[in-house]
């Protein structure tokens, strides 16, 4: 019976909830739509956080699973790809892991089966699944045998499987045509498999040769390893460092050479954990002003309904009873929200997925599942409850009696003051916050698009064409086809220089050989290895790189000539400080030892991004060191974009059967090394703007509410004398005494909060005094315009008229 009657009362409570809301349309519009942008960006925010921190790694144990990174410049914060021999001594030396397995990057062309497609790979050793603790979804991984004799076998990715075979079981030890060469498909990885870029598409047996495996020049293997079980990141890491002075006294090549391990979902994340960690809060920040304003408006609509609540209570309701129908109200309210906050956090997912790393795979992206519906429930519940529990409280406190006998002039609006004037000053404090976080990225992104980062990357077209390793085994018939690539594309419209290079600027943090200097020892301070870059004779003219001494290398400097060199200013300033680098030689130890005679001095590119300590490095011809560059780059005149389609055509006329991977420009390339930063700023800026112009409302409602509790005081004040200015100074300085209550504290609150952001700032301390500055004179000057408004319209009342309705 009492359980009957308590459902029969919470549906009265909910159908008079819902007449009151129809009665105000318009207040109850606003408070759906502002529920629904806090709950909805909460909603968002939450399922890239549930997707990228929550969930696990799509492997065994992923909290055993390590990254191993040489660092070359004795820095432990600096990582380097490791090189093959390295990797072998760690290997055979540990006592800490159960597996250590390499992989290297691969590049192949898939023909014979459909049209040419060019497809990203990873060389794996044979332990490579094994260690990772994943099994393939049909097939099977590599044997030892199979990665020793580099047999002809690949497995290939979920996605390869259903795009290019249309998910066919019987795949598995076909023969496809992979660079030309016959290869047995083995495999296929399960769907949310991924292992450092979800866009690889095959993995296939690396094959270390003897020579490779003796090789600690070359540095271009990540490699991974998993923990023995009773082993911590802190024993592995002395351990490896132990290991790394043992080679260093060995090897003269690993004199600077160090090792450092990383947990694998830390080494993946990077600094995304930081940046959804500033988005959640400043998610929170908006709901919470969200609440903050609603609450206050409710409070207002509980002294316009005061004299209706005394009057029902006096005719039995009991206060819970009361209190209960109001926060009825609310939850319907902020449920409404939650229900439109869902199609906000659709939207929103879409933009977050940019967030989510490469490294993770298409298990990590966003995406509405009964998880994010059932946060979305608690969330709407919650804020319904924070929302309205307070004016709830705040209506039915005080004496009856008063209530019927002050008619709504007291009561409540005397009692509710004080927590709205709390209210406003919280909306203002958490508004500061995010507007100081927007303002330090803002600053982050201007610092670094202003660096120079040594070239010009307008205007320039970039396009991959990896060449068939079978098939252009000679250097001579690869250096021919990328004569002839060049000679169509110069000859195109609008084309103002063209080259091939085997790494682009900003997309590769290693790649680097070991050097000598003919004539002297490296010293202790010197870095130990270079970054090797392989290019054909225009390429550094192509990029817009600035000379700063010498020549670039011409059409004489061929396979017959004497071999030449071009580095770059820390490679010069860090030996030759004061005096010339031309003429001197140095060698590389990849591919092979020959001494190159330095011709030019071109100003530092920013190869390895923004971020990184700028490195010693070399670019030598391809025609001369036989290897490959597999990179066209392309300068136009005007739109390079528009020169995609004539590039390819040109390609196909020299090789039918070569793909065109990975089309586009280099500015879009420069972007993504800001492109999580950039992501967050705009959050952060929406978040911001609307958190602004919330606590702008809110403290304007709250000035228009006194305004109109106090009529009758201002119009006493006026009728004994009281000017409109004083009037004017008496409502702005009650605002902006709350607005300054709200700076103080939230300066506060941002001097500790932006602590956080450190790892995602660059020329800026999270504790920038000018941006604080900027910030609060911001929000004070929009608070004063938010004060204006009712000041003005309080000392245009009429003392007459406002005492006779009194």
């Amino acid at each position: 019976m009492l359980r009957i009657n308590y459902f029969e009362n919470l549906i009265q409570d909910l159908r008079y909830g819902a007449r009151m809301i129809r009665r105000s349309p318009g207040f109850s519009l606003v408070a759906v739509l502002t529920l629904a942008l806090g709950i909805g960006a909460n909603t968002a925010i939450f399922s890239v956080v549930d997707a990228v921190l929550l969930r696990a790694l799509p492997y065994r144990e992923p909290d055993r699973l390590v990254m191993v990174w040489e660092h070359g410049t004795g820095k432990t914060g600096e990582q380097n790809t490791p090189a093959p021999a390295n990797y072998a001594d760690w290997k055979s030396r540990n006592h800490v892991f159960t597996g250590m397995a390499a992989t290297a990057s691969r590049t192949a062309s898939l023909t014979g089966d459909g049209p040419p497609e060019q497809v990203l790979g990873r060389g794996v050793t044979a332990d490579f699944f094994t260690v990772l603790g994943v099994q393939p979804l049909l097939g099977r991984a590599f044997s030892e045998d199979e990665d020793r004799t580099n047999a002809p076998v690949a497995v290939i990715s979920y996605r390869l499987w259903r795009r290019r075979y249309l998910g066919d079981p019987n795949v598995i030890g076909t023969t496809i045509l992979m660079d030309g060469a016959r290869s047995t498909v083995i495999g296929v990885m399960p769907r949310d498999f991924v292992f450092r870029n979800r866009e690889i598409d095959y993995w296939c047996p690396i094959a270390f040769s003897p020579a490779a495996l003796a090789n600690r020049g070359y540095h271009f293997l990540n490699v991974v390893a998993r923990l023995q079980p009773d082993v911590t990141v802190e024993r592995a890491r002395e351990e490896m460092s132990g290991i790394a002075r043992e080679l260093a006294r060995q090897y003269p090549e690993n004199e600077r050479v160090g090792a450092s391990v990383v947990p694998l979902q830390e080494d993946l994340l990077g600094q995304t954990r930081i940046a959804l960690l500033v988005l959640m809060a400043a998610a929170g920040c908006v709901l919470l002003i969200a609440c903050a304003n609603l609450a206050s408006l409710l409070l207002a609509r509980a002294v316009r309904r005061q004299r209706e609540i005394a009057v029902r209570a006096a005719l039995g309701a009991g206060r819970g009873r009361l209190a209960r129908q109001m926060i009825a109200e609310g939850m319907l309210l902020s449920i409404s929200g939650g229900v439109l906050g869902v199609c906000a956090a659709l939207a929103g997912m879409g933009v977050l997925a940019r967030v989510v790393p490469v490294a993770l795979g298409d298990g990590a992206l966003p995406q509405m599942d009964s998880r994010l519906l059932g946060f979305t429930l608690a969330l709407s519940i919650l804020t319904g409850l924070v929302f309205s529990t307070v004016p709830a409280v705040q209506a039915v406190r005080g004496s009856l009696h008063d209530s019927l006998q002050q008619g709504g002039r007291g009561g409540v609006g005397a009692r509710g003051r004080g927590a709205r004037d709390t209210l406003v000053v919280i909306e203002v404090a958490a508004a500061l916050v995010l507007l100081v976080g927007a303002g330090l990225m803002l600053q982050t992104l201007a610092r670094l698009r202003a660096i120079d980062i040594g070239f010009r990357s307008d205007h320039l077209l970039t396009m991959r064409t990896v060449l068939p390793a079978a098939k252009y085994r000679d250097p001579v018939k690869r250096q021919a086809f990328y004569e002839r690539v060049l000679e169509g594309v110069r000859a195109l419209p609008g084309v103002e220089g063209s080259a091939y290079a085997s790494t682009l600027p900003f997309l590769s943090r290693g790649n680097t050989s070991g050097y000598r200097i003919e004539g002297r020892a490296l010293g202790p301070g010197d870095s130990g290895d270079v970054l090797f870059r392989v290019t054909t004779n225009d390429y550094l003219k192509a990029l817009g790189a600035r000379l700063i001494e010498g020549r670039l290398p011409s059409a004489s400097d061929g396979a017959d000539s004497p071999p030449v060199v071009v580095i770059n200013q820390t490679f010069a300033s860090g030996y030759w400080p004061r005096e010339s680098a031309l003429g001197h030689r140095v060698s590389t130890s990849y591919p092979n030892p020959v001494w190159m005679t330095i011709v030019g001095v071109v100003a530092d590119v920013y190869e390895r991004g923004y971020e990184l300590e700028m490195k010693p490095g070399v670019y030598v011809l391809a025609s001369q060191t036989r290897r490959a560059a597999d990179n066209l780059v392309i300068r136009a005149a005007g739109d390079s974009r528009n020169l995609a389609p004539a590039v390819r055509r040109i390609v196909a006329s020299v090789d039918p059967e070569q793909p065109v991977a990975a089309v586009r420009t280099m500015d879009e390339i420069v972007a993504l090394e800001v492109a999580d930063r950039r992501q967050v700023l705009l959050l952060l800026g929406v978040f911001a703007g609307l958190a602004l112009l919330l606590a702008s409302i809110g403290l304007y409602g709250v000035l228009a509410y006194s305004v109109t509790q106090r009529s009758r005081e201002i119009g006493l004040r006026m009728a004994l004398g009281a000017t409109r200015g004083s009037v004017i100074r008496m409502v702005v300085g009650y605002g902006l005494a709350l607005t300054a209550a709200g700076l103080a504290i939230g300066l506060a609150a941002s001097w500790a909060v932006t602590r956080i952001m450190t790892k995602l700032l660059y020329g800026v301390a999270a504790t920038n005094a000018a941006t604080f500055a900027a910030v609060a004179a911001l929000l004070g000057a929009v608070a004063a315009a938010a004060c204006w408004i009712p000041a003005r319209r309080a000392s245009l009342l009429d003392p007459i008229v406002v005492l006779r309705e009194d």
